[in-house]
């Protein structure tokens, strides 16, 4: 209170702009960027408070951001605006599992998976995703065992979206199209989700 805003951190001044949107009593509180050049600590802070705000008091928050690992770490919906037009709309599960449009693509693939790296490339290259429990699984190696064929592992990374791990992974399969098609069905079968990566 007895700071002038130069005196104040990022952080800080985040978390005043939060107190003086509250003290109006909103029913919808906008947040514009709010972690952009924050620190990973700082921005962890200031999504645990938005997350607290919206359970403790009730207020919808709607988030304008880049950062998609913001979206997954605060968020239940959202929606891809592309050129001024929504893109793309469901809950964060659904779109970060299996975004429909190629902006949706771009921006849940763009952190980790690397599938842009092969789209085009390399044939034979599959999207896998592990939802829930079998993300921890040896569901690959049982598949390789089983169907006595060998999957390159090219990319993968984890993330937890609501309390549900998901993995996703890209996959270079057997150029054999038999075992191929056999080692998908095992995946599918398992509960694994199956895309195939353009190759052009």
């Amino acid at each position: 209170m007895e700071s002038y805003p130069s005196q104040l951190s990022g952080g800080q001044k985040q978390r005043v702009a939060i107190a003086r949107a509250l003290a109006t009593n909103p029913k919808i509180l906008l947040c514009d960027e709010a972690t952009s050049a924050l620190d990973p600590n700082t921005t962890a802070g200031v999504l645990e408070l938005l997350k607290d705000i919206n359970k403790r008091l009730g207020i919808t928050i709607v988030v304008i951001t880049h950062e998609m690992k913001v979206i997954q770490e605060i968020c239940n919906r959202v929606a891809i605006i592309s050129e001024g037009k929504i893109a793309e709309m469901g809950s964060v599960q659904e779109i970060f599992r299996a975004p429909k449009t190629q902006i949706g693509q771009e921006l849940v693939f763009h952190e980790g998976s690397n599938r842009e790296a092969y789209a085009g490339r390399l044939p034979y290259c599959y999207r896998v995703v592990f939802k829930g429990g079998i993300s921890n699984e040896p569901v690959l190696g049982r598949m390789m065992i089983d169907c006595n064929g060998v999957a390159n592992i090219l990319a993968g990374n984890t993330r937890n979206i609501d309390g549900e791990v998901f993995g996703q992974m890209i996959l270079q399969f057997p150029e054999d199209e038999a075992l191929r098609k056999k080692m998908i069905q095992y995946l599918l079968d398992q509960g694994v989700e199956v895309e195939e990566v353009a190759y052009v």
